[in-house]
C-alpha cells in the first residue's frame, strides 16, 4: 500500500513508501474500524516535519507517515463497533492518550506528559496512506451532507477548541459580554475562527498582511466579518479605529503578532 512519509530529523525526506495493508484486527476487542481514505489536508505543520523542525516517528520504524486531517469512508468495523457503518463518511482525530490524570479522562488533547503521541506528527503514522485502521473510540461520523467539508474537520476542532478555551478562561469575571473580536491570520485557522465567532454575534475583524487577497476577503466578508490589511492598518491602529478587542484568536503562529495582540486587546479581555 502506498503512504506519504518522510524521515524524521532529517531535511525535506518526504517520499513515497510502501507499507504492509491495515487489517481489522491490528485494534484490539473488536473496536477496529478499516476506512478508505479520500482526502487528507496538508498544512504548514506537515511542511515543517519535512523540514526536521519537529517530528517523532513511531517506536521501532525509521519513518513517520505525514497526514492528521483526513476525511474518509468506513469499508469494515470490528463486532464491537457501534456508532459507524459500512459505507459511513468519517474522520479520526489526532492527539492520542498517554499516561496523565488529562489522557484518563479524554481530554488527551491537554495532556501534560512529555511524551505526547499524534497521528501524522509525533509517535503515530498519520494517515496520508490509501487506507488506515483506527480505534472506533477515536473515530467521529460526519454527516453525508457535510462530505463536502469533512477535511476541514480537524482544523475546525482546533479553531472551536481556541475558542472554548477563552470563553472557559473568562468564567472567572462572572459576567463577560465580548463584542469585538480579532482574528489574527486569514488561513483556514483565520477563516474558520472568524465564522465561528461570527455565528457568536461579535462584530470580526480578521487581520492579514495581504492587500486585496482576493477569496480570502471574500470569504470574510460572506461570514460578516471585516477583512483588514495590516500594511494599510496596524493592529494598534484598528483598535484605535473600531475599539480595543475583547477576545483576539491569534492564528498566524507569529509570536510577534502574539505579543503586539497582547497591546490591543481590552481589559479583562482574552
Amino acid at each position: 500500500m502506498k503512504a506519504v512519509a518522510v524521515r524524521p530529523g532529517i531535511k525535506n525526506s518526504a517520499f513515497v513508501a510502501d507499507i504492509p495493508e491495515p487489517k481489522l484486527d491490528d485494534v484490539a476487542d473488536g473496536r477496529g474500524v478499516l476506512v478508505r481514505t479520500l482526502q487528507v489536508g496538508i498544512d504548514a505543520t506537515d511542511s515543517e516535519i519535512n523540514e526536521a523542525l519537529y517530528g517523532a516517528a513511531p517506536k521501532g520504524d525509521d519513518y513517520l507517515v505525514l497526514g492528521h486531517e483526513v476525511f474518509g469512508r468506513v469499508e469494515a468495523v470490528g463486532p464491537n463497533v457501534t456508532h459507524l457503518n459500512v459505507g459511513d463518511y468519517c474522520t479520526s482525530t489526532v492527539r492520542r492518550p498517554g499516561p496523565t490524570i488529562y489522557d484518563k479522562i479524554g481530554r488527551n488533547d491537554i495532556t501534560s506528559h512529555h511524551e505526547y503521541y499524534e497521528r501524522g506528527i509525533n509517535l503515530l503514522h498519520g494517515f496520508l496512506t490509501e487506507q488506515f485502521v483506527d480505534d472506533a473510540e477515536f473515530m467521529v461520523k460526519v454527516p453525508a451532507g457535510l462530505a463536502s467539508l469533512g477535511v476541514l474537520s480537524e482544523p475546525a476542532s482546533v479553531c472551536a477548541k481556541a475558542i472554548e478555551q477563552a470563553y472557559l478562561a473568562q468564567q472567572r469575571l462572572q459576567v463577560w459580554e465580548p463584542k469585538i473580536a480579532f482574528v489574527t491570520g486569514a488561513g483556514q485557522i483565520g477563516q474558520l475562527t472568524t465564522m465561528m465567532l461570527r455565528l457568536r454575534g461579535l462584530e470580526v475583524y480578521t487581520l492579514a498582511r495581504t492587500r486585496n487577497p482576493g477569496l480570502k476577503q471574500e470569504l470574510v466578508e460572506a461570514y460578516g466579518g471585516h477583512y483588514v490589511s495590516t500594511l494599510d492598518t496596524p493592529m494598534l491602529g484598528l483598535a484605535e479605529k473600531v475599539g480595543a478587542p475583547d477576545l483576539i484568536i491569534e492564528a498566524t503562529g507569529s509570536s510577534a503578532v502574539a505579543f503586539e495582540a497582547m497591546q490591543a486587546l481590552n481589559r479583562n479581555g482574552a
